[in-house]
């Protein structure tokens, strides 16, 4: 048996949890190795912007995706069945190799309310103790959103969130949500531009005295690069490749005659309409 040198940390699966742990404990002067159990991926072959739309490699065949045969889940609706592993995922989609599920995910970060640190005690306070039947298993989490929310906001720098906060130290602002905790700081990164339907939607939502909130669903194409180099730490690498490329594609003379061109100008001028 092989015996490897010692080290201060050994950090196991290097997914969005991992990654961050090890970049900050490696932040901190210790020495760090990380262990993942599947395959290091390759920015050229695994995330190249002429292949990401391979539907068969990646949504049939799962390619970002956990092979079953490494590890799966046993499911069972009641204690009286036999629990059977799946053998294909459904909307579950554990990832897999460095990076984990962060190299597929939506792209769309939350948090949650106040209340749901101490949702015992809020539901009790709001409907009464006799709302809540006895065989319902509730309780307060044990920690609070004053607690957490620098840890949030800390994620948000680490990941280059965007957005538009709609309650910054108690202070309601419009265009943002007025219902979220309140934050410390507003997002990292300006909100982007939003998706054709969601800006109607939030619009006609106004009109019925709604508080209708768009989400950052349209990246703005500009300096979304450099925020690469402000931000260190694992990033939607999908997305960065895309708007690099057509950054690239834009401003680039000699790549004017790339068939992409057009649509990368298309999208420009869409974005820069709404």
């Amino acid at each position: 048996m092989k015996k490897l040198p010692k080290t201060d940390v050994v950090v196991i699966g290097l997914g969005w949890a991992g990654s961050i742990i090890a970049n900050e404990l490696a932040d901190e002067g210790l020495e760090v190795i990380g262990i993942e159990r599947g395959p290091w991926r390759d920015t050229a072959r695994d995330f190249n912007i002429g292949t990401v739309t391979d539907e068969l490699r990646y949504v049939m065949r799962e390619e970002l995706m956990l092979r079953t045969r490494q590890n799966t889940c046993t499911v069972r609706n009641n204690p009286a069945q036999t629990a059977l592993p799946m053998r294909t995922w459904g909307s579950f989609h554990p990832g897999n190799g460095t990076g984990g599920a962060g190299n597929h995910w939506a792209g769309i970060t939350f948090r949650f309310q106040p209340e749901e640190f101490r949702l015992k005690s809020h539901l009790t306070e709001r409907y009464g103790a006799k709302a809540i039947p006895d065989e319902l298993v509730l309780q307060d989490w044990g920690t609070s959103w004053e607690e957490m929310e620098p840890h949030y906001m800390q994620f948000e720098r680490v990941a280059g969130t965007s957005g538009y906060a709609g309650n910054i130290n108690g202070e309601k602002r419009a265009g943002g949500n007025p219902f979220e905790g309140a934050r410390s700081a507003d997002y990292p990164h300006a909100a982007a531009a939003p998706a054709l339907w969601a800006d109607a939607v939030c619009r006609g939502g106004k009109e019925f005295g709604l508080s209708a909130v768009s989400g950052a669903l349209l990246a703005g194409l500009r300096g979304v690069h450099q925020s690469l180099w402000c931000h260190h730490g694992p990033v939607h690498l999908l997305r960065v490749l895309h708007q690099l490329r057509l950054c690239q594609l834009l401003q680039g003379q000699r790549h004017h005659h790339h068939p992409a061109c057009a649509d990368a100008q298309r999208e420009l001028h869409g974005a820069d309409q709404l």
